[in-house]
């Protein structure tokens, strides 16, 4: 399902983004196409890690292809990630932020978290490392926090949907943005947190971190919106 995601500053300017991370069933479908093995052990309903920058994008123009060939979107349409200010308003505060302001530089600028003000999480917030995580991480958990998935990724839109309508915008995978985070390098930005996350810094709505292009890893995933050309 999507959602319609609208600037505050410019309503005009709104995307339909993805109500969840993309799942490995989605994924499968895409590596079948192309030739390629699933993701061994992974399952279909979970959501999609070990997936690249280019990974993602290689989705999302294979996407944009099967759908305009079907009908379901016209050629005008595509999809792509999400740029880091439209992340931000999908979470709810783009309108605190300047847009034109490098990724680096917003970083934990804007208090609060996915969820609201409090800390910690309250239940149904997202998969992070709670206290169910206890026996597979020394000290790395959030106390007075627990969502039963001990470890791992769960299944995408397991969280309660924020305003918007979206789930996930805070644990679960790091989702990767179009952006590059530090101009100079192959540094992608990555937004919400994941089911490794404990800290309250890199838990804020705010909180950006990076990762080269082809960097793949059990906590990071991505969703796609689809924007009008």
């Amino acid at each position: 399902m999507r959602v319609p995601v609208a600037d505050p500053a410019q309503p005009q300017r709104s995307v339909w983004m993805a109500s969840t991370e993309t799942s490995e069933r989605h994924m499968n479908m895409m590596r079948s196409e192309i030739g390629r093995r699933p993701r061994a052990g992974a399952l279909p309903s979970s959501a999609a890690c070990e997936v690249s920058w280019l990974d993602a994008q290689r989705f999302c123009r294979w996407l944009t292809e099967r759908e305009r060939a079907s009908g379901d979107i016209s050629p005008r349409q595509r999809y792509r990630l999400p740029t880091d200010h439209e992340w931000s308003c999908a979470v709810g505060i783009g309108h605190l932020e300047k847009e034109q302001a490098r990724p680096e530089a917003k970083s934990n600028r804007v208090g609060g978290f996915p969820w609201g003000q409090t800390w910690p999480p309250p239940t149904g917030a997202g998969n992070y490392a709670g206290e169910e995580a206890k026996i597979h991480r020394s000290g790395a958990y959030i106390l007075g926090f627990s969502d039963t998935q001990a470890k791992g990724a769960g299944r995408a839109g397991t969280s309660v949907p924020n305003a918007l309508g979206l789930q996930d915008m805070g644990g679960n995978l790091w989702e990767w943005c179009e952006d590059y985070y530090r101009a100079g390098t192959n540094w992608r930005v990555l937004r919400g947190g994941a089911w490794t996350s404990y800290r309250p810094q890199t838990l804020a709505a705010s909180h950006r971190t990076h990762d080269p292009e082809t960097y793949k890893s059990d906590s990071v995933g991505f969703r796609c919106v689809l924007v009008s050309e």
